[in-house]
This record gives structure tokens, sequence and C-alpha cells, in this order.
């Protein structure tokens, strides 16, 4: 089998997780340099990645996010942060982004105004920055998980929480950062249940 189809396949929300075994530093890298090569829309990286392993914050932190048991019984979580005001096409991010493609002049100045465009017309009229960083966000979450799933490591993606309160158990400068997702790992102590998906014929369209 494929070796991403079968870590899909290993993966699931886990709810259960074994509060004795811990994940390893050389698996944590491996997970977080996935995270760290994740795309972003046009290579943007509003993101940032707080990885928590210290059962004193986890501990802290599970109130805020519905007393839901994998907070404090997984190995690691990961809050994945967005940076919501560096979308800005003013931002002075913007253009060091652009930069360190080593283009000519011209050439970020027109990527520049490219991002500025698609910006004003197509982002920010339908939704805000957060937003948009965000789903930026969610291709790490989910290059997270897969990446953990191929190592063994079980995953369970957290949006049942309060964002302002997790913003303050966690001391978030709020000016920067705002929480976009929440991830556990760890190892699982029960068996993963049947998978239920929709036939693939009723989501897939061929054109």
């Amino acid at each position: 089998m494929n070796p991403v189809i079968a870590a899909l396949n290993f993966r699931h929300a886990c709810k259960a997780f074994d509060q004795e075994k811990k994940i390893s530093k050389a698996h944590m890298d491996t997970i977080l340099t996935a995270a760290h090569l994740s795309p972003s829309s046009f290579g943007l990286e509003a993101w940032k990645f707080l990885v928590i392993s210290s059962d004193e914050v986890k501990k802290a932190l599970r109130p805020a996010c519905w007393n839901q048991p994998q907070i404090t019984d997984a190995s690691h979580v990961i809050v994945i942060l967005s940076k919501p005001g560096v979308a800005d096409p003013s931002h002075e991010y913007i253009k060091l982004n652009f930069k360190r493609r080593d283009l000519p002049e011209d050439l970020t100045k027109a990527y520049i105004e490219k991002y500025t465009h698609h910006m004003e017309t197509e982002v920010f009229p339908r939704m805000t920055a957060y937003a948009w960083c965000s789903k930026q966000c969610y291709i790490a979450l989910a290059n997270i998980m897969t990446a953990a799933a191929s190592e063994g490591i079980d995953s369970c993606p957290i949006e049942g929480f309060e964002k302002e309160w997790v913003e303050k158990v966690l001391s978030i400068d709020t000016e920067q950062y705002e929480v976009a997702v929440v991830v556990a790992l760890g190892y699982r102590v029960k068996e993963q249940p049947p998978r239920k998906r929709h036939p693939l014929e009723n989501i897939v369209e061929y054109r």
C-alpha cells in the first residue's frame, strides 16, 4: 500500500491516549518538520507552532478546551497560531517575504502587486485576515497529523475550545498571534473504531 494512504488509514481522531507513553524528540522533530514544510498561500507562512509537553500547562489548558481529556492525556499538544496582522498588503512582512526569493526588483514588485490585488478583491471582501490565515494553518494541521500517523503516532484535531480563554492561559500576544486550531498527539489505548466515509463516487466528479 502507498505509505501516505497507509498513514491516512492509521490516522483517526484519537479520544483516549496512553498517559504513560511519550513521543520521542526525534519523532516530534519529524512532525514539526512536516509542519515547517507545509505550503501556504503566497508562501506567507503566517503561523507559529506552540508545542506543549508540560503537564502543568496542559492541565491549565484543559478547561479552556471543553475539559476534553485528550489535552491532559496526550503526550504533546500543538497549538497552531495564526498571524493575521501580516496579511495586510502594506505590512513590511509582505515585502520581506517576497524579497527572500531573490528575484529581480521588478518581479518582486509584480508579486506584491498581485498579492495586494488578490487580497483586496478576493479575500477581504469574503473573510477576515484571521479566517484567511487560519485556512493556511489547517494545511499544516493536516501534515502534522499525517506525519504523526506515518510514525505510528495518534492525533486528535481539536476545534472545541474557547479561543480567548486559551490565549489567556498561554499568555499569547494577541497583537501578533491568534489561536487557529489545537491538535493532541500521543498513543492510543483503544482500538481504532471502524472508519465511516461516504462512497468515493459520491464526492468526486470528473470533468
